[in-house]
């Protein structure tokens, strides 16, 4: 679990059963990282991590859309991706992969 400051307030961060579960709740579909790609399944999944493991905070959607700042959303982003990836055990060496992918991929567009 990670901690970061997320609009004044200190905020857990982790990727487990419970954060699937709010976000299937939130999103009324199956957790799937393909669906990541896009804006508001990624903005689902920061809330479904927030809601999961901080029954006390008092921070939504808007809040993350309109009032946090774009450092806030990027700490709040990588601290997910870091904890689905000790979650779902994925290696470094497949997340190299995926950069290399992604970098030719861009040069060639």
């Amino acid at each position: 679990m990670q901690k970061i400051k997320l609009l004044g307030k200190d905020v857990n961060i982790a990727f487990n059963l419970a954060t699937e579960i709010a976000y299937e709740q939130i999103t009324g579909e199956a957790f799937g990282i393909e669906k990541l790609s896009f804006t508001k399944n990624a903005v689902a999944l920061y809330m479904a991590a927030i809601i999961a493991n901080n029954p006390d905070i008092d921070i939504n959607t808007e809040d993350i859309i309109s009032k946090a700042s774009g450092a806030e959303v990027k700490a709040l982003s990588d601290a997910i991706y870091a904890e689905m990836k000790a979650w779902m055990n994925i290696p470094d060496v497949m997340e190299e992969k995926e950069e290399a992918k992604d970098e030719d991929e861009e040069k060639n567009s």
